[in-house]
């Protein structure tokens, strides 16, 4: 159920076919002020194209989307989104600031904000000092970098990622979280998509389980409350018990009896991922 109290953002039972094939299946969804929303499924789970839809690029075959009460198309006429498409590459031959500076004026903004925009957003990305080389020269992580720094300066009211830290090495990585963390602190709403499971707990304030269609949403803690076990590992044997909380509390008191080093470890949205969407590698 959308709760469409302070949405940003709303899709509402979005339907997308190509041909036979069936993208998305009655899909809704909402993003609002001050909030990380992560998409999670496997691949070919139609993620993209959901993001595609809310950005513009491809129109429903039923099903409306709404950003701050606009269509797609007049949210990004008034600039009020930024996006970092998954395929997207920047324009080689442009200067880092030049890239940047481009989009921020394509959304609209006041030619006397454009100067204080894009170094604010090359700063927050780490590519500061590297504002006057071209593109081209840069490592296909830093290209990446440039995309964000675009979709987030001036923070727009909607920001969309689909799959930014893709090629992205640790330190950048923590670069771009950093970014996402203060745009939804500037009460920016945040759609997020991406592989790494440990980004959407490190991130999201709530998350969407795909393939198709919506399987289940929660924030990341409600999440792993579906999973009603927690494992206790002891570290001389190797031994895993994998039990409910009142059968793990008799063990643990035991092997603090004996003076046995352990480790409790409860359910990560990992572990919930493979409960939905199963383990590839048990079917082969």
């Amino acid at each position: 159920m959308v709760n469409s109290e302070n949405a940003i953002v709303k899709a509402e039972c979005l339907w997308k076919r190509f041909g036979s094939l069936t993208a998305n299946e009655c899909i809704s969804i909402s993003a609002h002020e001050g909030e990380v929303v992560s998409i999670l499924g496997p691949n070919g789970a139609g993620k993209t194209t959901l993001l595609r839809q809310i950005y513009g690029e491809l129109r429903p075959d039923s099903g409306v989307v709404t950003v701050m009460g606009l269509s797609p198309k007049e949210a990004k006429g008034r600039g009020i989104m930024g996006v970092v498409p998954q395929e997207a590459t920047p324009f080689n031959l442009l200067k880092v600031h030049e890239h940047v500076e481009m989009l921020v004026r394509l959304r609209g903004v006041p030619r006397g904000m454009v100067k204080g925009c894009v170094d604010e957003a090359l700063e927050a990305v780490g590519l500061r000092e590297y504002g006057g080389k071209l593109i081209d020269e840069l490592s296909g992580g830093m290209k990446r970098l440039v995309l964000v720094a675009s979709a987030i300066a001036c923070r727009p009211r909607l920001i969309i990622l689909d799959e930014p830290t893709i090629g992205i090495d640790a330190q950048n990585r923590r670069s771009i979280w950093n970014v996402i963390r203060a745009a939804r602190d500037e009460g920016s709403a945040v759609i997020l998509t991406t592989h790494y499971i440990y980004e959407v707990e490190e991130l999201s304030d709530r998350v969407y389980l795909m393939n198709r269609r919506i399987i289940m949403d929660g924030s990341p803690s409600q999440l792993r409350k579906v999973l009603p076990w927690v494992e206790v590992r002891v570290d001389d044997t190797g031994e895993v018990f994998r039990v409910g909380w009142d059968e793990a509390i008799g063990i643990i008191d035991d092997l603090v009896r004996r003076r046995v080093r352990f480790e409790v470890k409860e359910p990560s949205l990992e572990d919930v991922f493979i409960k939905v969407f199963g383990d590839p590698h048990e079917a082969e």
